[in-house]
């Protein structure tokens, strides 16, 4: 019997630039879709390494189903 694929979920990632002094410190949202919150935020530090990432939340299968998401996809929102 073949074994089932794990479910994918749309987490939302706070990304947070790094504070220069000079001007207000950046705050992105990005959107990864992964099977739990460690993958998601692993995922994002990838395309924002120097950046400090904090989980934010999730978003709901039909918002995810209507961003067209993929598997493994970080996306900012």
């Amino acid at each position: 019997m073949p074994t089932k694929k794990p479910k994918q979920t749309a987490f939302t990632v706070a990304v947070s630039a790094a504070d220069t002094g000079s001007a207000a410190p950046g705050l992105r949202v990005y959107v990864a879709m992964a099977t739990d919150p460690l993958a998601a935020v692993a995922a994002v530090q990838a395309v924002a390494p120097e950046a400090a990432v904090e989980l934010s939340g999730t978003l709901s299968d039909r918002l995810a189903a209507r961003l067209k998401l993929r598997p493994g996809e970080v996306r900012p929102i």
